[in-house]
């Protein structure tokens, strides 16, 4: 994982261990991977968040034994809650979105930022 400006990127290989339709990762796990890859997005932009929504959209099945890309975004922010994009492609085409992810994120108030997410300075704004 790596952090970019109001984002990052991450690469990883999904294996037989995230099976869901015969050599292709489970819908979850597309999930999981975007819904923590957007939280330190969050992080990037200075403001650790948590989810509060997100929203899915499965466009082609995922492969296994493929390296993939997953990125995220943040595009916006509104008081402490933070609007996030995310996709998965696959490093050899990264033109083409597997998956594409929507979320709202919300940071806690800085009263209980630090107890939350120690070392990061709380979510000061």
């Amino acid at each position: 994982m790596t952090r970019l400006d109001r984002g990052a990127a991450g690469t990883c290989v999904l294996g037989i261990a995230h099976e869901g339709p015969p050599g292709y990762g489970h819908g979850g796990i597309s999930a999981v991977l975007l819904d923590e890859l957007m939280g330190w997005a969050c992080a990037a932009a200075g403001m650790p968040g948590m989810t509060v929504s997100l929203q899915m959209r499965y466009h082609r099945p995922v492969p296994l034994e493929s390296p993939l890309r997953v990125l995220a975004h943040v595009t916006g922010t509104e008081g402490r809650k933070e609007y996030v994009t995310g996709s998965i492609t696959t490093e050899d085409d990264l033109s083409t979105v597997l998956v594409a992810a929507e979320g709202v994120f919300v940071s806690p108030d800085p009263e209980h930022a630090q107890a939350l997410f120690p070392g990061m300075g709380g979510a000061s704004r």
